[in-house]
């Protein structure tokens, strides 16, 4: 098995790129002046994979299975995986988002053994329902703890108007009832079908040689294959209800404007420029510099809590802006102006934007945990590496007027408002 190895000429960035016999993507970026060593693995497996092909069968499993099942690959039947990592000086962790669940160390010292027993844990389950009967309650109290979150519970409440029907209105780690309904056999049923070498892509960086971790990639234990077909769809279709309102005890009421994106993006390239076409309307419309974000500053509607994203993936995509205001109604109908407002886009925007994007992505590769985590999810949607640039690059003007009337109308907007309680 042999590298690719690819430079950006940009960035001035290299990436060693190859797959494991048993179709482990991996990337490895070497990089001997840095003292630390990153190393993620990540599977196209997340909280909006919940019902899933089994043969002929098809299984749907509780909200917050995939979360459930990331706590339980971290316990196994020697000294615990936190401890072991700990006694080497090394800092692991996990993360499960909508589509992705993801493994990850930083170390200084003890780089194969610290990888062996990263692609170990996630390729050994020890799960038995004592164990998952055990993890409940720390799980709920973790569940309990977001619940108690009123940014958590407005962008939820938000996701749940725009989403009738779609997974991504559950929150990640589900609810106290639904972890409830999840068994130690549902959790193995789950690794089986998605902890799989063809639904994983593992990235390195720092000091570190490329053909030691492509020995370790192809020692990895993981079965192979990939992973079923999913029954979410693209939900591009209407909205749920146009708003959402609950009271919590919050310092100030909060107010979060969503539009659902009606536009599929079935491969890497399209929804990297979608994501990028939204990032020139935000700036556009919410930029320091823009003169519908001094309007609102100064019309007093908000202040500098006032935020804006996007977050897209195969099946879903959401465009949000929000603030805290002692004055709700007043701030959603400034908003909603804005959102809705008509406005011009020139080359000069996307250049300045272009440079922005290219300063990011630099101090990206300052920093070598996120090195890791760039190229493993680069690698997980089968993207060539550094192609954020030339996304950009791509952009013109008549694209990116397009997007804003597609995405940002009356008809696809939904409102979530947490009012003190």
């Amino acid at each position: 098995m042999t590298f690719t190895r690819v430079r950006d000429p940009v960035l001035g960035e290299e990436v060693w790129l190859a797959t494991s016999s048993n179709g482990l993507r991996l990337r490895v970026a070497p990089r001997p002046a840095f003292r630390e060593t990153a190393a993620a693995i990540t599977f196209a497996y997340g909280s909006t994979d919940l019902t899933f092909a089994d043969g002929r069968n098809i299984v749907t499993t509780p909200a917050g299975t995939a979360h459930y099942l990331e706590h339980k690959l971290f316990e196994d039947d020697e000294l615990q995986v936190f401890q072991r990592f700990a006694q080497r000086g090394a800092r692991v962790n996990a993360q499960t988002g909508f589509t992705r669940t993801t493994y990850h160390f930083q170390a200084t010292s003890a780089f194969a053994d610290n990888l062996q027993d990263l692609l170990r844990l996630v390729s050994r389950p020890h799960i038995t329902a004592a164990n998952v009967d055990k993890e409940r309650g720390i799980i709920a109290q973790e569940v309990r703890m977001y619940e108690d979150s009123a940014d958590y519970c407005t962008m939820f409440d938000l996701l749940g108007c725009l989403f009738p029907e779609h997974p991504v209105r559950y929150t990640i780690g589900g609810t106290v009832a639904s972890i409830h309904e999840i068994t130690a056999d549902l959790l193995l049923h789950c690794w089986r079908a998605f902890y799989r070498c063809g639904n994983a892509a593992l990235a390195v960086a720092g000091p570190v040689d490329p053909q030691q971790v492509l020995d370790l990639a192809e020692a990895c234990e993981l079965p192979a294959g990939s992973a079923p077909d999913r029954s979410a769809r693209h939900d591009g279709g209407p909205i749920g209800s146009p708003r959402r309102e609950r009271s919590m005890a919050v310092a100030r009421p909060k107010v979060l404007l969503g539009c659902k994106d009606p536009t599929p993006a079935p491969d890497w390239r399209s929804r990297a420029r979608r994501a990028a076409e939204t990032a020139v309307v935000l700036d556009r419309l919410f930029a320091a510099s823009s003169e519908l974000r001094e309007a609102l500053h100064q019309g007093g509607s908000v202040d500098d809590s006032l935020g804006c994203g996007y977050f897209g993936e195969r099946t879903f995509g959401v465009v949000s802006a929000g603030c805290e205001s002692e004055d709700p109604a007043r701030a959603v109908a400034a908003l909603r102006r804005a959102l809705l407002a008509e406005v011009r886009f020139d080359q000069e925007q996307l250049e300045r934007l272009r440079r922005r994007q290219l300063g990011s992505q630099v101090r990206v590769f300052e920093n070598v945990r996120q090195v890791a985590f760039a190229h493993a999810h680069e690698a997980i949607e089968d993207a060539p590496p550094f192609q954020a640039l030339t996304v950009f690059d791509e952009l013109t003007v008549d694209a990116v007027a397009e997007r804003k009337a597609t995405l940002l109308r009356e008809d696809n907007l939904a409102v979530a408002v947490t009012a003190r309680g």
